[in-house]
């Protein structure tokens, strides 16, 4: 294996920033994770120091407005002009360069919208206020991750940047003269990797790696692969090696691994009855092989990329990784927004009368009035405001406002989320899987206080499924009616998709947001309609499964068996729920998986 150079630094996690401005666009950026200030500022300077000279270093301010991201109509200037007078956004004038962003897990929509668009196109669209343009924005993003409790930075863009590092600060600055070194370094690596080649085994090695850890979707393994080639261009390489490799596997898929890889399953034993068959003799005996030197079997690539994954999760963290999921779907929880004109979140404005209680949106009214103000000036009869304007020398109004200008504030509320947890009952190990599901509502019931959540629980067993607690945030009720849950029978998985389908629904019409969290190990072996045989109790837990689909509950699928049924994976695609495999689950760390599978995303 190539020794890395003695001007590259050795940790993998101090490569970040070099890796970073060797493909800045293609690895996207990084997430610092609960960050000193003093430390995250000397990384975003560190990879705009190795970036072309010239590249800009824009830090995005806390409740950043959409019109500050994209750009928009310069108000001061299209008012002294009386026409449209348009500016660039902060993310067109951070092109090629780097983009610091605080407080990432409390991004505003508007701002998750840009900067998902910037990192997947690298250009910035403006059509709004009759402004139209196109900027290019490739820039790299420092997401600086300083969430609480069930906050967490939005898994679209947590996604889409190749690194996550733990807490940053404390260690020394390099010299000068070491960052100029790591310039050239950088700058010779840009040219290098437009020539490299990939043999096309770890392409397979790296996906075969995320699905052993548990990563789902294709983000990680092309994020992979680009840290493999900017590490292999930055040590002087044009073909992809296995340090490469294992550097990226350490890097990229380690930090957002959610399991352990499954042990390989051992062959049955042969029957006690049946003897191998004795070797043939004498001329049925085959000629002997030739004689060849016995070379040893290098281990494969999947268990060397394995094996770097594995090594770079801290100790401790593998028990946790269940409950700690990386890349929340976004900060804050889940809930329906509603749109309001009276009370919420500020989200924007849009046309209307200042009346009803609604508020005026005083700048939008003004930024709608100012292209039109020439044309409203020179229609000296009748200009016909809607109010009594302002008049400067001449008796000219300074500005002409009419009807059609006014904005109105818009807010956005978030409405309950109720989590209904369906529990399988049935069977000689219903036991763990009610002490799992116990322990998981109680840790989420002493959350629902400050959350507004609610917690409801139902278990389906023999022919049927009840509903044992409805909606509630009442701690000591819900305990005395979890000790008291019972357990044994049959699995009538349809029913209780069906039945959970119904609550659900009905917890929506009450203006709740439902998510339904299904525990089961997936051995359907009672039909819809009562009948025992597992064939037709799977089909209808299918049926079951894509007319729950069909009505968008969020779903999460926990799958209780020793290692993963298959049909349980079925029944979830069709649910179109998120599928955990959770053979030894912990109060908390089911708790971890559900707050996780609350959080609202984008798509991403």
């Amino acid at each position: 294996m190539p020794s890395p150079s003695p001007d590259l630094p050795g940790a993998p996690a101090a490569l970040v920033p070099l890796l970073l401005a060797v493909d800045p666009h293609g690895l996207g950026g990084a997430v610092l994770d609960h960050p000193l200030h003093e430390g995250a500022r000397a990384f975003g300077t560190l990879v705009q120091a190795l970036l072309p000279s010239g590249a800009p270093l824009r830090r995005l301010p806390a409740g950043v407005t959409a019109d500050r991201l994209y750009g928009g109509v310069d108000l001061a200037a299209s008012l002294a002009a009386g026409r449209l007078v348009a500016e660039r956004g902060v993310l067109a004038l951070a092109d090629g360069g780097v983009v610091v962003v605080p407080m990432a897990e409390r991004l505003p929509p508007a701002a998750r919208t840009a900067l998902t668009e910037v990192l997947d196109q690298g250009t910035i669209r403006l059509a709004r206020d009759g402004v139209a343009a196109e900027h290019a924005a490739r820039v790299c993003l420092v997401l600086l991750d300083e969430s609480v409790e069930d906050e967490a930075v939005p898994s679209a863009l947590g996604d889409r940047l190749a690194f996550r590092l733990p807490r940053s600060g404390g260690e020394a600055e390099p010299a000068p003269d070491t960052v100029a070194a790591w310039a050239r370094l950088v700058r010779e690596a840009r040219h290098r990797l437009a020539r490299q080649t990939v043999d096309d085994r770890w392409i397979a090695a790296l996906c075969a790696t995320a699905d052993a850890f548990g990563i789902d979707g294709v983000r990680a393994p092309l994020l992979a692969l680009r840290c493999a080639r900017a590490h292999a261009a930055l040590h002087g390489r044009l073909l992809v090696a296995e340090a490469d490799a294992e550097a990226a596997a350490a890097l990229v898929l380690a930090p957002r691994a959610t399991r352990l890889p499954m042990p390989p399953a051992e062959p049955p034993p042969p029957a006690a009855d049946e003897a191998p068959p004795p070797p043939p003799t004498g001329e049925d005996a085959p000629p002997d092989p030739p004689e060849e030197a016995e070379t040893p079997q290098p281990p494969g690539l999947g268990e060397l990329l394995r094996d770097a994954v594995a090594a770079a999760i801290p100790p401790g963290v593998l028990a946790q990784l269940l409950a700690q999921l990386p890349a929340g779907r976004a900060a804050g929880r889940v809930g329906d927004e509603v749109v309001s004109l009276l009370r919420g979140r500020p989200r924007g404005a849009r046309t209307g009368l200042p009346r009803g209680g609604a508020r005026l949106h005083l700048l939008e009214t003004l930024r709608a009035a100012a292209p039109w103000q020439r044309a409203r000036g020179a229609a000296v009869p009748n200009p016909a405001p809607r109010i009594t304007p302002t008049r400067g020398a001449g008796g000219r109004p300074r500005v002409a406002i009419r009807r059609g200008d006014f904005r109105v504030r818009r807010f956005v509320e978030r409405t309950g989320t109720t989590v209904l947890f369906v529990v399988d009952a049935s069977g000689s190990s219903a036991l763990q899987r009610l002490g799992e599901a116990k322990g998981a509502i109680e840790v989420l019931l002493a959350e629902s206080y400050a959350r507004r959540d609610r917690v409801s629980l139902m278990a389906f067993r023999g022919q049927g499924t009840e509903v044992l607690l409805p909606p509630t945030r009442a701690l000591a009720r819900a305990r005395k009616v979890l000790a008291a849950l019972p357990g044994g029978g049959g699995t009538p998985l349809a029913h209780a998709i069906d039945a959970a389908l119904e609550q659900a629904l009905a917890i929506r019409r009450g203006g709740s947001a439902a998510m339904v969290v299904l525990l089961t190990d997936g051995r359907a072996n009672i039909a819809r309609d009562g009948a025992p045989g597992r064939a037709a109790a799977e089909a209808d837990a299918l049926a079951a499964g894509r007319r729950f689909a069909q009505a968008g509950v969020g779903a999460l699928f926990v799958d209780t068996s020793p290692r993963g049924e298959a049909v349980a994976r079925r029944v979830a695609e069709a649910m179109r729920a998120r599928y955990i495999l959770l053979p030894a689950a912990d109060a908390r760390a089911l708790g971890g998986l559900v707050r996780a599978a609350l959080q609202v995303g984008d798509g991403g």
